[in-house]
């Protein structure tokens, strides 16, 4: 069941990829030739709206432009510019223009006061000298007015005014012609866009003028007329989508132009009908495709599979010990060259235990004889080992040994000059008593010796104090406590001696830092020691800056002062036991190192920092006691 488990997964490990292979690039590719496809047919659905919209411009254009011209030629008529044709004749001509192309609702002729001369009806009775077409009229323009309503009869009509010339060039009156809106809805009307498609007129207020749908007129329109063409697509408020292009509206001046778009639109699915057809086409190719894939990938993967499931099988009666077994596969390709190595393993591995059960045999009497061995090295590992024991403990003795001589060597380096000092003037005493005939200023010498016996005592005594205490242990019991106030008790008790010594202290001490974890006793003793290496770097007195601040979750106590310095090449041996630079009895060399080690025991370090004739700078980094109390 094993065996079939994995042939099963072998193959759909093998069928899958395939699949993928073969329906990732067919997927790829039909999805850019239909975006490709798509493309163009949306191009030349925009492209058709806008030739729409620019031939429907043309023929708006033109029917103007043929309704100016009328006005126009009516105009500049002799019998109209005369004065001496009455009225009534000017008039008949008017209504002949009327009647003959049914355009106008009303023609009208206005002086330059503004006063009406003769109207083919003079149903409108508008403020003339108010009106923008009447305006130009009288300077001479030709002027055509966006659509409004007359409201007897009711009409939506269109102002088209012309200049009246006086044989001086001058304009005498207007002539005003009230174009009926109902020729240009014809226009309109008749243009077909597809099956839902339509022209409308939309003029620089967004306000239908013309439309299909008449309930529309002087509606706002949804369209985006400052997009003079492409692609553009609106749905509104009935969820119809639709697509539209514009033109705009074109004359030979600007006094001609009523500022109007020309608006072809059409549904989306109407227009991108092709593109669905399209989409369904894709889908069953890419179904069919897929399926087919499937189909091939299965097949192979199965040719692929079988082989090696007869390969699993041998491996199989292999492994439970049928070594005579051989395969029968008989392809040329990967798979066939896999089934001769595994014949020819079969033969070698029948021959590999055939050598394996002789060299086994040879083995058996081999390890007889190491286990003779055995015994005999297990004895002589015994010995061996014993005698390093003994060597691994002379050799501890002698480093023990060694130390205690190093240790003994630098005590007896620094008792010496003091004990020398008490011998010779112990001598130069029992030489002065020896004598007979002593003097009353023998005494005072007696004195000064004694003195200086007295100070060579105190010196060992001192040296070994210092020893005693490098040397043994100090209480582990460690409290919480605001080093600051540890600062300021170790100041207090040598206040005197830095006074005398003239050093002025400069404290910068942080509030609130955090509390450490310590011994104030030992913290004190350090602080004590760096004071005192740095009054003994002022002799001439100096200044000391003393702070704290809080880094890094460590409190840094820093002591720096403007005394010597310290040389580079005794930066790294100042914590060295014994070492020191002080002449004269002034330094045991223990001080600093007593410090270090009571500051590592407080998990803390020690960092030094100077130059020699620009002070010393050492900084005591504590880590802050972690808690609620921090």
């Amino acid at each position: 069941m094993e065996n079939i488990s994995f042939i099963r997964r072998l193959g759909f490990k093998i069928a899958v990829p395939s699949i993928l292979v073969g329906i990732l690039p067919l997927f790829v590719g039909i999805f850019f030739l239909f975006k490709y496809t798509e493309g163009l047919i949306r191009k030349d659905a925009c492209k058709n709206l806008g030739l729409t919209a620019k031939n429907t411009e043309g023929e708006v254009h033109r029917f103007i432009v043929s309704c100016v011209t009328d006005m126009k030629i009516l105009s500049e008529s002799e019998f109209m510019r005369s004065a001496n044709v009455p009225v009534e004749r000017k008039l008949l001509d008017m209504k002949k223009i009327q009647d003959y192309y049914k355009r106008f609702e009303d023609i009208t002729m206005i002086d330059t006061k503004g006063r009406v001369i003769t109207s083919t009806t003079y149903n409108y009775r508008g403020e003339w000298k108010t009106k923008k077409w009447f305006l130009e009229a009288i300077q001479g323009n030709v002027y055509i007015s966006d659509a409004h309503v007359i409201l007897d009869p009711y009409k939506i009509v269109i102002a088209i005014a012309v200049p009246m010339m006086n044989e001086s060039g001058k304009p005498q009156a207007a002539l005003v012609g009230q174009l009926n809106m109902e020729r240009l809805w014809e226009i309109v009307d008749k243009i077909k866009v597809g099956s839902t498609g339509f022209v409308a007129i939309v003029n620089d207020q967004k306000y239908y003028v013309a439309h299909p749908e008449k309930e529309r007129l002087f509606q706002q329109s949804p369209f985006d007329l400052e997009k003079q063409s492409g692609f553009i697509e609106y749905t509104g408020p009935d969820k119809r989508t639709l697509i539209y292009n514009t033109a705009k509206y074109v004359s030979k001046s600007d006094n001609e132009l009523p500022k109007w778009r020309i608006v072809a639109a059409q549904e989306k699915r109407d227009a991108l009908s092709n593109v669905y057809k399209l989409k369904h086409s894709v889908i069953y190719i890419f179904i069919a495709s897929f399926s087919l894939i499937i189909v091939i990938s299965i097949f192979v993967s199965r040719n692929i599979v079988k082989p090696i499931r007869n390969l699993i099988q041998g491996m199989k009666r292999v492994a439970e010990g049928d070594l005579s077994y051989t395969t029968q596969l008989k392809n040329r390709d990967e798979i066939g060259l896999l089934g001769m190595s595994f014949n020819d393993m079969v033969v070698r591995l029948s021959k590999a235990r055939q050598e394996i059960q002789n060299k086994t045999e040879a083995l058996q009497c081999m390890f007889k004889e190491i286990s003779l061995l055995n015994v005999t090295l297990e004895k002589k590992v015994e010995d061996r080992t014993r005698e390093l024991r003994d060597k691994q403990h002379q050799l501890l003795q002698a480093s023990k040994l060694a130390a205690i001589g190093q240790l003994g060597a630098g005590v007896a380096h620094e008792l010496n000059n003091p004990i020398a000092g008490i011998l010779g003037y112990s001598q130069l005493m029992l030489e002065i008593i020896s004598r007979k005939d002593l003097k009353t200023e023998d005494v005072y010498v007696f004195k000064k010796y004694l003195q200086h016996i007295e100070d060579g005592s105190l010196r060992c005594k001192e040296i070994i104090q210092n020893l005693l205490q490098f040397a043994r242990k100090s209480s582990d019991e460690f409290i919480s406590l605001d080093v600051n106030t540890v600062i300021e008790s170790t100041l207090s008790l040598i206040e005197c001696q830095l006074l005398m010594n003239k050093i002025e202290v400069i404290k910068i001490l942080t509030q609130g830092v955090g509390r450490v974890m310590g011994n104030p006793v030992q913290l004190q003793q350090v602080f004590t020691n760096t004071i005192v290496n740095a009054l003994q770097a002022m002799p001439e007195g100096g200044k000391l800056y003393i702070s704290t601040r809080k880094e890094k979750g460590n409190v840094v106590v820093e002591f720096k002062d403007t005394g010597c310095g310290i040389p580079e090449e005794n930066k790294d041996r100042i914590f060295e036991p014994f070492f020191t630079t002080k002449m004269n009895w002034k330094g045991t060399g223990l001080g600093l190192s007593i410090c270090y080690d009571i500051i590592k025991k407080h998990s803390g370090n020690i960092v030094v920092d100077s130059e020699v004739g620009k002070g010393a700078d050492f900084q005591i980094i504590l880590p802050v006691k972690s808690g609620k109390n921090d």
